[in-house]
């Protein structure tokens, strides 16, 4: 049969697709199905009612994007341990300054809320370096505080407020406090206050999931089912598969209620994900079904056909994609593991759920099919794209294989960023904030050198701090771009020479007051074993500062005085985790993507029985992260933590296409056809549907551009992106190979599967 015989045949059957009387359920398959739909309605309060509970249940705690299970994180949970929690909310406005009225009384409000327990500004610690016992001149006072709790103009200050278990627990309430406090106790509207900080980060995170949530879901579930409709041409259908849709994807969160855990910023794209890829499905699924009403005998259900001709490629079609999203449980950070698992199942829940209601909806309320559908209109463009593709199949395939070479030069230099200011939009106002408390106080990013000094160890508290404060002078020395503080800051001066006051200076130091003192600022621990005195750095979050190399420059100034010394020392804080992150970002996106191709492609081996054939069929579905991948790194884009999570779930994806494609194709060949004919019946068959799932996935998830939250930004381009190439790499790059010498491979392999 010719091409275009075919397509005659098949506007024919487009033309006669009405519900047909021969063809309708029987008494026993409607009652069926009415019981199935019965049981579904009766289980959906307790579903929805779990999905309500998981969608409420928003935590981002700022470590959670932090990688586990390293010595970088082991050590800087021992440092939390030892000196308290590092959660700080930095907070300060236009005219705070160290006169300003309002900075203790909203400093006093805000350390009476269960949210904070403790606060630091400037007037208050100018107050203790002036008061006994170091009686500190106010100007050598103002110096030590500069660039940590006082601006380089020697008079803009800032709250730094210490975030209690309670404010932990609820950061968005922590922020909503200050903002409240700053408002009825200093006249300060919150448009005025500048935040920074990490739990002020996790507030704005969760203040962005709400927004993902309640706002850019909805919009994106709207659209996805807008371009459903337009594919499937039935308004009942199209009912009937958002209905299923939505029951898939609350049932996927329920899931996630009932495991026990929490929703965080990317864990919101789960809803969105499943629905989409549940609504791709099941236009697949209706596909078959159309196909059905023109294939199927007087005396056969076209339900029944449908559901017997899609359950395979449907099948392996999630069962890869699952694959492709459970490879994210390799990586070492927990947003991407939890995304990953739970994105998984709720894909395998799906289908199955999709392949039990959605034929049940059909045999219940059967649609009523219009005489011209979309794929009559659309055949004969599909015809002629097959047989373009078929004459210039060589031209095709190598340029795919350039393209994919050109971007792939690319690829092992790709780069990584998990800063705060690669996190949000530049003008967003997390980073105006962040940018103007730097200009008028300081840097913002931690970094903590602890020195160690055994408890055997012949030097006083007056000699120790002197080589504290050498180590601090070396840091300091580094740039304008970091700033310090340790207990030399808090100290009195420290005597120089053996005259009655320094012998006095030097007792006085030595004291249990000064110990007190300095062991409440948190700059000195003492424990059975040694003495822990702390230096902490502080360096620029706005910036083009690279924190893998502050972190190394930092170790490498400070070791040779260690050394001389014969003491220890510890690095820690978030710039040496954020530089860990960085590199793990690197292996975690290497090795999903390994692992997703490897058990992908071991599945495919037993599906096609041919290891030639699998290694053809996975080169188009390697296609898009090579081209994207590169791509991006041609461009100068680093990569982010929601990068990460697009090449293995694109992956599978892509491979949902090309089994359907695969499945038309080979039954074509059974069927006895040419190579070239069973493409053309496969493009006939497909590939509207293929270009209407990618459309309705990407419209789906280009909605999430919207986010101000760039991990989640870059997940939906990067997501769409690679759709598409996965859709060029299934109807270009697919159909060439199986046009040229190497689809000889399939040929054989049907006909011997046939035989």
């Amino acid at each position: 049969m010719s091409s275009s015989d075919h397509a005659v045949e098949s506007g024919q059957a487009d033309q006669s697709r009405e519900p047909n009387p021969s063809t309708a359920p029987s008494a026993n398959a409607r009652r069926r199905a009415v019981w199935i739909l019965t049981i579904a309605l009766l289980l959906s309060p307790a579903v929805f009612f779990a999905a309500v509970k998981a969608l409420k249940s928003t935590s981002n705690d700022p470590r959670q994007w932090l990688p586990k299970s390293f010595a970088a994180t082991d050590t800087y949970d021992w440092f939390g341990e030892q000196f308290g929690s590092d959660e700080i909310a930095v907070v300060s406005w236009p005219g705070c300054d160290l006169d300003d009225p309002r900075v203790p009384a909203v400093s006093d409000a805000l350390v009476a809320t269960p949210f904070f327990q403790s606060v630091r500004t400037g007037p208050n610690t100018l107050e203790r370096l002036g008061g006994l016992p170091l009686n500190l001149a106010r100007s050598a006072a103002i110096r030590r505080l500069k660039g940590s709790l006082i601006g380089a103009d020697e008079t803009s200050t800032c709250l730094v407020l210490t975030t209690s278990p309670a404010g932990q627990d609820d950061r968005t309430g922590a922020v909503a406090a200050i903002e409240q406090v700053a408002n009825e106790v200093g006249g300060i509207a919150p448009s005025e206050l500048k935040l920074a900080g990490p739990t002020v980060d996790a507030a704005m995170i969760d203040a962005e999931s709400r927004k993902l949530l309640f706002g850019l879901a909805g919009l994106s579930a709207i659209v996805s089912f807008g371009v459903a409709t337009f594919r499937l041409q039935s308004i009942r259908l199209a009912i009937s598969v958002l209905l299923v849709a939505v029951y898939c994807t609350a049932l996927g969160l329920a899931v996630l209620y009932l495991s026990g855990t929490r929703m965080n910023l990317l864990m919101t794209m789960l809803p969105p994900l499943i629905y989409v890829l549940t609504v791709s499905s099941a236009v697949h699924l209706a596909n078959y079904y159309r196909d059905a009403l023109q294939d199927c005998d007087a005396d056969e259900s076209p339900v029944r056909l449908a559901v017997s001709h899609g359950w395979v490629p449907c099948s392996l079609a999630a069962l890869t994609t699952a694959i492709g999203l459970i490879s994210l449980v390799f990586s070492k950070i927990e947003p991407i593991q939890e995304f990953g698992l739970f994105s998984s199942i709720g894909v395998v829940l799906s289908v199955i759920v999709l392949f039990v209601l959605l034929p049940s909806a059909l045999i219940a309320f059967p649609p009523r099919l219009p005489t011209t559908t979309t794929s009559t209109k659309t055949a004969p463009i599909a015809g002629r794209f097959a047989n373009f593709v078929i004459r210039r199949h060589a031209v095709l395939a190598l340029a795919c294989l350039v393209l994919m070479g050109f971007c792939g030069w690319r690829i092992p230099s790709i780069e990584s960023t998990v800063r705060l200011q690669d996190r949000f939009l530049p003008e967003s106002d997390v980073i105006d904030d962040y940018r103007w408390l730097e200009q008028k106080i300081g840097p913002m990013v931690p970094l903590e050198v602890v020195v160690h000094f055994d408890n055997q160890d012949p030097r006083d508290r007056v000699e120790q701090i002197k080589l504290v404060a050498k180590v601090q002078a070396k840091i300091a020395g580094i740039g304008d771009y970091v700033t310090t503080m340790s207990a030399f800051n808090f100290s009195p001066s420290l005597p120089r020479g053996h005259s009655v006051s320094d012998i006095v200076a030097r007792k006085i130091i030595n004291g249990k007051p000064i110990r007190d003192q300095l062991t409440e600022t948190r700059f000195l621990r003492e424990t059975d074993d040694e003495k822990l005195w702390r230096i902490s750095v502080r360096a620029n979050a706005i910036g083009s500062l690279d924190y893998g190399l502050l972190a190394e420059r930092i170790q490498k100034t400070v070791e040779p005085i260690l050394v001389e010394e014969n003491i220890a020392g510890t690095f820690t804080g978030v710039i040496p985790l954020i530089y860990k992150a960085q590199r793990q970002l690197l292996m975690d996106l290497l090795r999903s993507f390994v692992v997703a191709f490897a058990i992908i492609a071991f599945v495919l081996v037993f599906v096609l029985r041919s290891v030639s054939a699998t290694c053809l069929t996975m080169l188009p579905n390697i296609f898009p992260a090579v081209i994207v991948f590169g791509g991006v790194q041609w461009l100068g884009i680093p990569a982010q933590i929601g990068s990460v999570m697009t090449a293995s779930a694109a992956l599978g994806i892509a491979v949902d296409d090309t089994v359907h494609l695969l499945t038309w194709f080979r039954r074509g060949i059974q069927e006895g056809r040419s190579r070239h004919d069973a493409i053309r019946n496969a493009f006939a068959r497909c590939a509207g549907a293929m270009v209407h799932t990618t459309l309705i996935c990407s419209s789906g998830l280009i909605v999430f551009a919207l986010s101000t939250f760039v991990p989640v930004l870059h997940f939906a381009y990067l997501m769409v992106v690679l759709l598409v190439s996965a859709l060029i790499g299934d109807l270009i790059l697919l159909p060439a190979i199986l046009a040229g010498p190497l689809g000889k491979t399939f040929e054989k392999r049907s006909s011997a599967n046939a035989e």
